[in-house]
């Protein structure tokens, strides 16, 4: 869809440079004749012959531009385009002009003609700069969307690849915590049970969801907090400290859990003391 609105708008913006190209010509060319004498309908029709030849050199030139593109460093290479364009036109308005034009006045409009060359290469090399500058910075603008997709991408499949490691991990160690408290403690293995399926109920919608409201992460976040409270018990002490007026600041989903289970990971494992892990949320700059 994208693509075919961009093409639709370069189809609209050559129709307008060309047709804007004969009108500017034809007017230009005809009012110059006149004040120069020229009979007024050998002037028409040279300057309607000329208009038109230009109109469509410049269709032409603008539609082949459309699948090569010089680039900034090969400006020599729009010289070359302007050169040969304005020796086609100018060869090809004398042509017909042998159709058009009565022969005793040809001679003397082919003494015009190095001027007329000139001009036409002047006109067609503007032209040509113009559709080779629309297409460079079409193509940097989608270059960059096409970055930010890619970044977008990258970002999402490595926030898929932190749950998919998430989840197993801590998924496993509350089903062993679980089975581990069935027998000694039934009612608090049952708890943990709702706790640990609402916390996967609440994993499941974040996937959908990849940005969301700091108050949505710490709800999730004290999901996780209790379960894990149950598994260290009195060993795990917890504190979250946030104001409400930040609590509708977005973030990515799931973005402070890992750093949580980090530092239960590091600060419990293989130490008997009591450890408490303290959360802090603050704004800067929004």
């Amino acid at each position: 869809m994208k693509n075919k609105l961009s093409l639709s708008v370069k189809s609209r913006l050559i129709g307008i440079i060309c047709i804007s190209v004969f009108i500017g010509y034809l007017a230009l060319q005809y009012l110059l004749m006149l004040r120069s004498g020229f009979d007024a309908q050998l002037a028409f029709k040279d300057s309607l012959i000329n208009s038109a030849v230009m109109m469509f050199c410049c269709y032409g030139m603008s539609s082949a531009l459309n699948f090569y593109t010089p680039q900034p460093r090969e400006i020599w290479k729009v010289l070359i385009i302007g050169l040969i364009m304005a020796a086609i036109s100018t060869g090809l308005s004398r042509f017909l002009m042998n159709y058009f034009i009565q022969p005793n006045f040809i001679t003397l409009l082919d003494l015009t003609l190095p001027f007329r060359g000139i001009v036409n290469f002047l006109i067609l090399t503007s032209v040509a700069i113009i559709n080779i500058v629309w297409n460079i910075q079409e193509d940097n603008i989608n270059n960059i969307k096409r970055k930010q997709e890619s970044e977008n991408l990258l970002r999402e499949a490595e926030l898929y690849n932190l749950r998919q490691q998430l989840q197993p991990h801590f998924l496993f160690n509350s089903l062993n915590s679980i089975i581990a408290l069935i027998g000694a403690n039934p009612d608090e293995a049952r708890n943990m049970t709702f706790q640990l399926s609402d916390f996967l109920r609440g994993t499941m919608r974040k996937e959908n969801n990849q940005i969301i409201t700091l108050e949505e992460e710490l709800d999730h976040l004290q999901l996780y907090l209790d379960i894990e409270k149950v598994r260290f018990g009195h060993r795990l002490n917890t504190s979250i400290s946030s104001s409400e007026e930040i609590f509708s600041n977005k973030l990515p989903a799931m973005i402070i859990q890992p750093l949580v289970e980090n530092a239960i990971k590091h600060g419990l494992y293989n130490i008997t003391d009591q450890v408490e892990i303290q959360i802090k949320c603050t704004s800067q700059e929004g």
